[in-house]
């Protein structure tokens, strides 16, 4: 577990910090509440222990600042405030203030381990949450609202970095044949071994996800058409290769239909309009004889040729 102490005494902050790590925690370690929120804001904090009493910013105004700081996991930290404060109007300022759970000062490192695996406990289980919420949970690919939040964070990602960013849609070939001849169980296979497919195709940076149904996205961070295009015929060659076997010994072929487009440039197009011109492209190539990639042409979209004319 990641944990941030935020501690002005020197001596309690090493022991501590030296504690936690006997007990196989990563530690950082600040010596006054600015320092420790400008280590939280970085990322990567699942736990902070914060003395009440710092000159400048003390406990409850750090826990304050944190819970009011939005970084991009949802999962917020499981805060312990140390003081040696007992009163209950002490301890109603710091709960107000956001903190998780008090350790009374001195601590004993029995207390201490207890109430650092309440929070341990607390925080894995939120993440075991947001997974199973950011999850398909048949082909365990990202899902749809993963997808929709990854693609708004690479879009600002590549605009920031003046890079381009392309996205395939694919959608499985005849899969409600698959369904109604061999039943769900088999498109059920189908849907699992395209996703492995997929992931398997794609180059290191790029990821995968379920869009809907029988169709998946892909999308390639950094990436123009032209490696857009390469990467969609790459996972359609891969994909075609592959076998099922039906319960009564029939061997199925499965094929998809990829639509790639990509942005770049100061005008790029939104990175939702970018996701609807793949799927243009995935539909033409439906519409040219399927198991085929075709990329997404603004010359060749009549609603962009009508939106163009004077």
């Amino acid at each position: 577990m990641d944990i941030l102490i935020a501690e002005d005494d020197a001596t309690t902050r090493r022991l501590l910090q030296k504690t936690l790590e006997k007990w196989g925690h990563r530690v950082q370690a600040a010596p006054n509440g600015e320092e420790a929120l400008a280590i939280y804001r970085r990322g990567g904090v699942h736990l902070v222990i914060t003395d009440w009493m710092m000159p400048g910013m003390d406990g409850p105004e750090l826990v304050q600042r944190i819970r009011a700081t939005r970084l991009f996991s949802s999962i917020q930290p499981y805060v312990i405030l140390v003081t040696s404060k007992s009163s209950m109007d002490a301890l109603e300022e710091g709960f107000e203030a956001g903190a998780n759970d008090f350790i009374g000062k001195p601590w004993n490192d029995i207390e201490l381990r207890a109430r650092v695996g309440s929070g341990v406990r607390i925080i894995e289980l939120q993440a075991e949450l947001e997974r199973l919420a950011h999850t398909d949970s048949l082909t365990s690919l990202i899902n749809r609202r993963a997808l929709v939040e990854a693609l708004r964070r690479d879009e600002d990602r590549m605009r920031r970095e003046n890079r381009p960013i392309g996205v395939i849609l694919v959608d499985v070939d005849h899969f409600k044949t698959f369904n109604d001849r061999y039943g769900h169980d088999l498109g059920d296979q189908v849907l699992k071994m395209t996703g492995q497919c997929l992931q398997g195709s794609v180059r290191g940076g790029d990821y995968v996800g379920r869009w809907g149904g029988e169709e998946f996205l892909v999308v390639l961070p950094g990436a123009d058409i032209i490696q857009a295009a390469e990467v969609a015929e790459r996972c359609r060659t891969r994909l075609e290769s592959q076998r099922l076997r039906t319960e009564d010994g029939r061997v199925l072929h499965v094929t998809a239909s990829f639509g790639a487009a990509a942005t770049e440039g100061a005008n790029r197009e939104d990175i939702m309009t970018l996701v609807q011109q793949a799927d243009k492209a995935m539909y033409w190539a439906k519409e040219s004889g399927r198991n085929r990639v075709k990329i997404y042409v603004a010359s060749a979209d009549p609603a962009s040729r009508k939106k163009n004319t004077p």
